[in-house]
C-alpha cells in the first residue's frame, strides 16, 4: 500500500513539474514584457489559456528549457496605430508573444481603438535555474530555411525546383560544387518564374514577382494573393531571386506586378547600377509603398562591439557583389568612417548564410536591408548571442542627404528577442510595382484591394503586411505613381479624412 501511495505521489509531482512554470508566472511575465515594450497603459491581458508545453528541442547543452504554448486575449486600453513604420507595433507584438504572423488576429489597418481585443496563439521559452523557471524569450515560428548552427547550411530553394528537371540537374548536385549549385538555383528560379508568369497570363491573372520561397517578399505576395482571390482579383506569387530579378521580369513582361526596394526601383528607372547596360526603364510605375526595410547591422553580443566604428579592422558580410543594396550598405559604413577593403575586410556571404558563420566567429558582423521582423534574424537572435548596432545620428543625416530614397527609421525595442532598446537606423520603402502597360482600371482595382484589405495581410501570413496603410502609401516612392493607383489613393485618402473628421467631431 505504501509503495502504491509513493508511486501515485511521484506521478503527481512529475505532472506538476511538467506544467512548470505555472499559469500565474506566465501571465505575470507576459504582462511585464508588454509593459516594457509598449508602456503600462496600452495592453491588458483579459484571458490566458495554457495549451500545453514541451521540451525545447533547441536548448543549449547543459540547460533545461521548456516551450509553453498558450492562447491570449489582449484588450487595447487606448487608441494605437500598430502599423506604424518606426514605433513599437505588430513586429514587436509578434516577437514578444512568440506568435507566427497567422497567429495574431484583431490588428486593424488605420489603428485600434480602446476596447478592441487582439487575440494570439503564442509560445514562450523558460529555462530551469535551480528550483525556479526563468523566462528566456519567445521562440516564434521556425522558418524552413533557418540556418543550421552547426553546419551553417540552409536548405536551398533550388531543391524545391529540381523535381521537374531532376535528370538534367542531378549530376550538378552530386558534384558538390557550391558555385555550380548557385548558378543552377538562379537559372531554375528564373525559368520557373517565366513559365509560371506566362501560364498565369493565359488564365487572365496577375503574376507577381516576389522573392525566395521562404523570404518576406514571398510571404507578402502569398498573403496578397489570398486577399485578391477573395475580391475577384487573381494574383499569383512567383518565386524569384529578389528585387533585381523582379524588375527584370517586370521589364521582360514575364511578370505584371513586382515587389522591390525603392532604391533598386530607382536604379532601374535611371539605368544605373545593375541596370546600366539595359537603358532607362521609363515604363516602370509604382502602385504604392508597402512597408519599410531597414538597415540591420548584426554582431555577436560582445562588449567590444557597441557602435559601428568598432567594426574597424573586422570582417563584415555585405552579401554577393553586384546586388543593388550592396552599394547602399557600403555607403552606410562609409558614413561612419569605414571604407571597404581599407578599414574592414568584405565577406560576400548572403545574409541568411552569414548568421551561423557570425555566431561561430568566422566573421565579425553581417549587414543587410530587410523588413521587420525578419524571420531568419528573429530565429537567429533567439538561438544565438547576437545583437544589433545602432547607426550614429550624424551618419544618418549624411546618408539621407546623399540618398533621398533613404529615411531615418527605428527598429523599435522588442522587435527581436532580447532587444531591449530601440535601434536607430535608416531604411527605404518596399514598393509594389508594375508598368504603364497595366491599364488605369486594373491599377486602380489592385491598389484598392491592397490598401482596403491591408489589415488582413497579417492574418494571411505576412507580418510586414500589417505595416501597409493608406497613410504611408506615398511614403518613400522612388518612381512615378501609376495614374490608376493615383486615382485609387485619392479616393481612399478622402475616405480616411472623412473618418478622422467624424471621430473628431463633437
Amino acid at each position: 500500500m505504501l509503495k502504491r501511495l509513493s508511486f501515485v505521489l511521484l506521478l503527481f509531482l512529475l505532472a506538476a513539474c511538467s506544467r512548470q512554470p505555472d499559469d500565474a508566472a506566465l501571465r505575470s511575465d507576459l504582462q511585464t514584457e508588454l509593459t516594457q515594450t509598449y508602456g503600462d497603459d496600452l495592453f491588458k491581458i483579459v484571458d490566458l489559456q495554457r495549451k500545453g508545453s514541451a521540451q525545447d528541442s533547441t536548448e543549449p547543452a547543459g540547460q533545461t528549457r521548456r516551450v509553453i504554448y498558450y492562447d491570449i486575449a489582449l484588450q487595447v486600453e487606448r487608441e494605437v496605430e500598430l502599423g506604424g513604420w518606426d514605433q513599437p507595433g505588430v513586429a514587436s507584438l509578434v516577437t514578444l508573444l512568440g506568435a507566427g504572423s497567422r497567429g495574431v488576429v484583431g490588428v486593424k489597418s488605420g489603428g485600434n481603438e480602446a476596447g478592441d481585443v487582439i487575440e494570439a496563439h503564442g509560445s514562450a521559452i523558460y529555462r530551469k535555474d535551480g528550483g525556479n523557471w526563468v523566462f528566456v524569450t519567445p521562440p516564434g515560428l521556425t522558418s524552413a530555411t533557418v540556418p543550421n548552427y552547426e553546419s551553417g547550411v540552409s536548405q536551398p530553394v533550388a531543391r524545391q525546383l529540381l523535381g521537374t528537371l531532376n535528370e538534367i540537374t542531378q549530376s550538378v548536385v552530386n558534384t558538390g560544387s557550391t558555385a555550380a549549385q548557385r548558378v543552377l538555383q538562379q537559372e531554375l528560379q528564373r525559368s520557373v518564374a517565366r513559365i509560371d508568369g506566362r501560364l498565369t497570363r493565359m488564365q487572365q491573372g496577375y503574376p507577381l514577382a516576389s522573392g525566395p520561397e521562404q523570404g518576406e517578399y514571398a510571404a507578402f505576395a502569398r498573403a496578397l494573393g489570398q486577399i485578391g482571390r477573395e475580391h475577384g482579383v487573381r494574383i499569383a506569387a512567383l518565386t524569384t531571386g529578389g528585387s533585381v530579378d523582379n524588375i527584370r521580369l517586370l521589364r521582360s513582361g514575364d511578370a505584371v506586378l513586382a515587389i522591390a526596394q525603392a532604391d533598386t526601383a530607382r536604379l532601374a528607372y535611371e539605368a544605373e547600377g545593375p541596370f546600366e547596360s539595359q537603358g532607362q526603364f521609363a515604363q516602370i510605375r509604382a502602385l504604392g509603398s508597402l512597408y519599410p526595410e531597414m538597415v540591420h547591422i548584426v554582431v555577436r553580443d560582445d562588449a567590444g562591439l557597441n557602435q559601428v566604428s568598432d567594426l574597424k579592422g573586422k570582417k563584415v558580410a555585405l552579401g554577393p557583389p553586384g546586388s543593388a543594396i550592396r552599394t547602399t550598405l557600403t555607403a552606410v559604413l562609409d558614413a561612419h568612417g569605414l571604407k571597404a577593403g581599407v578599414d574592414y575586410e568584405v565577406s560576400e556571404l548572403p545574409f541568411a548564410a552569414s548568421l551561423p558563420v557570425l555566431n561561430r566567429g568566422g566573421i565579425d558582423a553581417t549587414v543587410h536591408i530587410i523588413g521587420v521582423p525578419a524571420n531568419v534574424l528573429r530565429d537567429a537572435l533567439a538561438e544565438a548571442a547576437l545583437k544589433l548596432l545602432p547607426l550614429e545620428r550624424d551618419a544618418i543625416q549624411e546618408i539621407v542627404k546623399a540618398n533621398p530614397v533613404l529615411m531615418p527609421l527605428n527598429i523599435t525595442s522588442g522587435t527581436y528577442p532580447g532587444q531591449r532598446e530601440t535601434t536607430t537606423t535608416v531604411g527605404m520603402a518596399a514598393l509594389l510595382l508594375s508598368t504603364d502597360e497595366l491599364t488605369r482600371d486594373e491599377a486602380k482595382r489592385i491598389t484598392e484591394v491592397l490598401y482596403e484589405s491591408s489589415n488582413d495581410l497579417l492574418e494571411k501570413g505576412s507580418a510586414q503586411g500589417a505595416q501597409v496603410s493608406i497613410q504611408n502609401a506615398r511614403r518613400g516612392l522612388s518612381v512615378p505613381l501609376h495614374l490608376g493607383a493615383q486615382e485609387a489613393l485619392l479616393g481612399l485618402e478622402s475616405i480616411q479624412k472623412h473618418r478622422v473628421a467624424e471621430k473628431q467631431a463633437p
